[in-house]
Parts: C-alpha cells; structure tokens; sequence
C-alpha cells in the first residue's frame, strides 16, 4: 500500500468548529482589529463578522481566498511568514489549526510578533500521550500529508517560549467523545477505556494557546 492511499491532504475548513469561535470570542472585544491567519475559505472570520466583529482573512492559497471573499470576508493571498502589514496593524491574530501546516513555523511565530499588539490566539492538533493508543489507531487529523510539525505540550510551550513571555498552553477536548473523530475510532478508544487497555492518564486531542503580548 502506499502512502497516498493512507494520507490525505489536509482542506480548510468549509464551516467555523464552533468550539474555535467560542475560543475566540471570549479573548476579543468587539472593537479589536482580527487577523485571521491561514484562514482557508474564511469560514471562522464569516462566523466572527457575523457575530459583529471585522476580521481580516489571509491565506497564500488563491481559490480559498477567493471563496473566501465570496462569504465578504476582507481578504488576501498572502504568505504567513511574511505578512505584507505593518507592525502592530492588529490587535488580535487567531491562528487555528495552521502551526502544524508551516514548514518554517518559528518565523511564522515571529511574524505574528510583529504584527500584533495584543493577543495571539492558537489551536493545534495535541500529540500529548498519543503513544497511549494502542497500535493501529491513530488520531484522524494525523492521516493529513501536509501536516509537518507534530506539537506536544511540551513542544508548543517550548516553541513559544523562545519569542514570548507570558502564554498558556492548556490540553482540550478529552477523548473519547470528542467532535472530530469518526465515529468508530470513538467507538474503539471508549472500549479500550472500559477494558482498562488504555493507560489512566487523560487524553485530549487539541492544544488551545494565548499569548498576551508586552505592553
């Protein structure tokens, strides 16, 4: 079997996962300037500009710019290494599902110093205690072939680290159970849980950052 049958290319997301707005929301004031970046298609900036705030959507793919601008969404085909706006042009960046997708993800992280005056707000997928899945199961997001950086918790704080001071990386969404998941591998994992196969220790499927920037 070869490994494309195995892999699969990772898309956007063609709706907002309500779990990321309720992240959002609750770390943004109305009038804050939003950056979405690696926003796909906009879906999560539609959900923000419907809620009544005005994001800016960036990617640096041109079809889901586009489909992005459709939805009247604010945006541009831009690299996330080198975001063509100035110092300080924003006070939030939401940064969701993307750090795991960019090859060189610490000159991402210092982009978004740059920019931002705030906040950063980030989701990726947690491989924190994955070695407790027995053989043969996995997390469904780790079968994306673009995905080139695998983050612990450990990992994310110590990226973090090198170019912020004040972050909290917290583990969320506790499997089983969790949205995301096919619905077998929910299946499988809460009978290993039952039987005792899998070790006690909880295991979450994603890490959720904030970074509050210097005054």
């Amino acid at each position: 079997m070869d490994k494309e049958e195995i892999y699969e290319l990772g898309l956007p997301a063609k709706e907002a996962y309500m779990p990321f707005i309720n992240f959002a929301i609750s770390h943004i004031d109305k009038e804050d300037k939003i950056i979405d970046v690696g926003g796909g298609e906009g879906a999560f900036s539609y959900e923000l500009i419907k809620r009544g705030y005005n994001p800016v959507c960036i990617d640096i793919n041109e079809d889901y710019i586009k489909k992005s601008k459709e939805r009247g969404v604010e945006s541009y085909v831009m690299d996330s290494t080198s975001i063509d706006f100035d110092d300080n042009s924003f006070d939030v960046v939401i940064l969701f599902e993307v750090l795991e997708h960019v090859q060189d993800f610490e000159k991402l992280l210092m982009e978004l110093k740059r920019i931002t005056k705030k906040r950063i707000l980030i989701t990726v997928p947690n491989c924190t205690g994955i070695e407790q899945l027995k053989p043969g199961f996995t997390y469904e997001h780790l079968l994306a072939r673009d995905h080139v950086n695998f983050f612990t918790k450990k990992d994310l704080e110590e990226a973090l680290s090198k170019y912020f001071e004040n972050y909290k990386v917290e583990e969320t969404e506790l499997l089983p159970n969790t949205i995301g998941l096919s619905n077998w591998l929910n299946y499988i994992i809460f009978g290993l849980n039952r039987l005792k196969l899998i070790k006690a220790t909880q295991i979450y499927y994603r890490l959720y950052a904030v970074i509050e920037m210097e005054d």
